[in-house]
């Protein structure tokens, strides 16, 4: 969706006032109201980066700029989110915990969820406002940026594979005299690991050298046959000779491959049924030496290994890539731009794994879980190291993200969002939901109120804006219809206020309960009326 479609669908400029300054002004008093600040500002700050991500994502005039940008904020967006709801679990959890008696346990818990839902509302509320202003939430921008967010994952989830199994291997065999299920699967990959890499010496092991062998000369055969090779070499007279040379070398490939196939059951058979005592007797001295010395080499089966690993990147690589030359320049590029993004995300995890890892462990040793760090965290840092810790944990990061997005997509598709109003309907249920927790807290009533109307403040105007805009266009003189409706909005949602403000100061002198339970009561009351206007309307 370019500019030149999403600019008379926007709203006029006073209603957009109106919905960026209520939210800011709402979202600033009830994060005054939560303990952890650095990750309410964190969540803050994660709203406005998601909102200019979705922008990114469809900016149609640079495509593959765009999506290099979306890609790479893709992290810190993950990051915050997680921050945003795990930091401030964290912080809170070192302040509330442990509690003195079992009948404060309930207490902490409720302020402790508030306190997170409040966090999450202002997040959802300014990445609504802010997505408003450009109105970017729509179902084709949020499908794609969806689909950027889980190809950039693909790289960090694939190195973090790989290091993870390693990290496994090792340990595993390492530990395979431990008792339990360690031993088992230790013993396990140890036959069948050490067969293939690291054989015992002074015997003849043609069949799994065979085997190798095969596999290794049928990749760098496909390999060499995905290259273009032939492309690459100008057109002069000693072009053929050079086509021929390529081709002599492929075919080498692919009969020493086939031969080697052939060679393994039947060196398998002999080895297994004659033993090494006949073998060494029916050959040469020098030969079964040499055979011996070759077959056992753990290098040169390392050697063919990688010779193995790399034509099968090549091969895959030069596939991709002649699929994506088929469309447009500009298109190459955006399908290529998530992955390079996904390689910088992982180079630059990998870069600040040490101190993230243990500003992490830090945090954590400052809460109660102080025990589980030691039992748990420590233990698989030893194992896996700093680095594939700290891959996953944004992998893990990065698949909240791609949640949030599938989320959003299911809400467009399912019609509980309009495209055209889904920004300030985002903003308004994210003021909503984090001002009727703030009523839980030490929160003041006229704050909690001054949210709710706020947020139906929000959702009508900036729908009513929207609408407005979409009709007469956002560039028409429609100001003084604009404040008369928010007039109108805030004039019912003020005497509603006040009335439940009135009541709340006559309830706390009469009614036996919690100060805390009858605002909350009221608060419900008042919900119910403004939900009760909203439908009239």
């Amino acid at each position: 969706m370019d500019d030149t479609i999403s600019l008379p669908t926007r709203m006029p400029w006073t209603s957009l006032a109106t919905v960026v300054g209520v939210t800011a002004l709402l979202v600033a008093g009830l994060l005054g109201t939560v303990s952890a600040d650095r990750a309410a500002l964190v969540g803050v700050a994660t709203g406005v980066l998601l909102a200019l991500s979705l922008w990114l994502s469809g900016w149609d005039r640079w495509q593959a700029v765009g999506t290099v940008l979306a890609s790479v904020l893709a992290l810190p967006v993950a990051v915050g989110l997680s921050l945003a709801t795990g930091g401030t679990v964290v912080s809170l959890g070192a302040e509330l915990f442990p509690v003195t008696s079992q009948a404060g346990v309930r207490p902490a818990v409720v302020t402790l969820l508030s306190q997170v839902i409040v966090v999450l509302g202002c997040l959802t509320a300014v990445f609504g406002a802010t997505a408003a202003t450009r109105g970017v939430v729509d179902t084709e921008r949020v499908g794609t940026y969806g689909g950027v967010v889980v190809r950039t994952t693909a790289v960090p989830f694939a190195v973090a594979l790989v290091l993870f199994t390693r990290g496994a291997v090792d340990f595993l065999q390492s530990n395979a005299g431990t008792p339990g299920v360690q031993q088992l699967t230790g013993e396990a990959l140890t036959r069948v690991l050490e067969p293939i890499f690291d054989p015992v010496p002074g015997r003849t092991h043609i069949a799994i050298f065979s085997l190798l062998l095969a596999l290794a000369a049928a990749a760098l055969a496909r390999g060499l046959d995905a290259l273009p090779l032939s492309e690459l070499v100008p057109e002069t007279s000693d072009a053929p000779d050079v086509d021929r040379a390529v081709a002599v070398v492929e075919r080498t490939f692919r009969w020493t491959g086939r031969l080697a196939l052939l060679v393994a059951p039947v060196a398998g058979l002999f080895e297994l049924g004659l033993g090494q005592e006949s073998l060494a007797g029916l050959l040469p001295a020098g030969l079964y030496d040499f055979i011996v010395a070759v077959t056992a080499a753990p290098g040169l089966r390392g050697l063919l290994w990688w010779l193995f690993l790399s034509g099968t990147v090549v091969s895959v690589a030069v596939w991709f890539l002649r699929r994506t030359v088929q469309s447009s320049a500009d298109r190459v590029g955006t399908v290529l731009a998530p992955y390079v993004g996904g390689g910088v995300i992982t180079l630059a995890v990998v870069a600040v794994a040490g101190p993230a890892v243990d500003a992490i462990e830090t945090a954590l040793r400052a809460t109660p879980a102080a025990a589980a760090v030691e039992q748990f965290f420590v233990p698989i840092l030893d194992v896996y190291g700093p680095e594939t810790v700290t891959l996953a944990l944004a992998v893990v990061a990065l698949f909240s993200l791609i949640s949030v997005a599938g989320q959003l997509s299911v809400a467009l598709a399912t019609s509980y969002l309009r495209e055209r109003t889904a920004g300030v309907t985002l903003a308004a249920a994210g003021l909503f939901g984090a001002s009727a927790f703030a009523a839980t807290l030490s929160t003041p009533t006229w704050l909690v109120l001054a949210g709710l109307v706020g947020a139906v403040v929000v959702w009508d105007d900036g729908s009513f804006g929207t609408t407005l805009g979409h009709e007469v266009g956002s560039g028409a003189a429609t100001r003084r219809t604009e404040l008369v409706h928010t007039g109108g909005t805030v004039a019912v949602g003020g005497v509603g206020a006040a009335a439940t403000a009135g009541l709340s100061g006559v309830a706390r002198g009469s009614i036996a309960v919690e100060p805390s339970v009858a605002v909350a009561g009221l608060v419900v009351c008042l919900v119910a009326v403004l939900a009760l206007v909203a439908a009239i309307r």
